[in-house]
């Protein structure tokens, strides 16, 4: 929240009860999420909060560096705070949509190596993986049957 607040500040942004609201109820999860789903998850608060609003807060707190946003091949973002998390990959369900973090040194390195080889010095990166989860595939062996 601290570092929200001095962005704002530092920024020229009013620190507001929505901003406050909304960057609270992120930090408190630490779960990838939606607009939508934010949004509905703030429905009930007595601050009526706008999916302009939404949209507007979590731009600015991945401008801030306070989020990551993720296309995941849906037609929505997911986003995920990054303070106090390491960095790590994705692992999607196509089905259902499950996402699993993992981390891997070897792949971390293999693309480091990538990088390198190809005269790049290596700022970051994003690996999402896709596929179907042993959930969904067993769903869809025990319809088959």
């Amino acid at each position: 929240m601290q570092a929200f607040e001095e962005y704002l500040k530092e920024k020229g942004l009013k620190i507001t009860n929505q901003r406050l609201l909304v960057a609270q109820k992120i930090f408190s999860s630490h779960n990838h999420f939606t607009a939508e789903g934010l949004l509905d998850e703030l429905k009930d608060n007595k601050d009526r909060i706008s999916k302009a609003t939404i949209y507007r807060i979590l731009s600015i707190m991945v401008e801030a560096g306070l989020l990551e946003e993720h296309d995941f091949g849906k037609d929505y973002k997911y986003y995920e705070h990054i303070i106090g998390h390491e960095h790590h990959d994705h692992i999607i369900c196509l089905q259902c949509g499950k996402i699993v973090e993992f981390i891997d040194e070897r792949i971390e390195e293999l693309q480091k190596n990538a990088a390198a080889q190809n005269g790049f010095t290596m700022s970051g990166h994003t690996l999402n993986i896709y596929g179907i989860c042993q959930s969904c595939e067993a769903k869809k062996r025990s319809s088959a049957t």
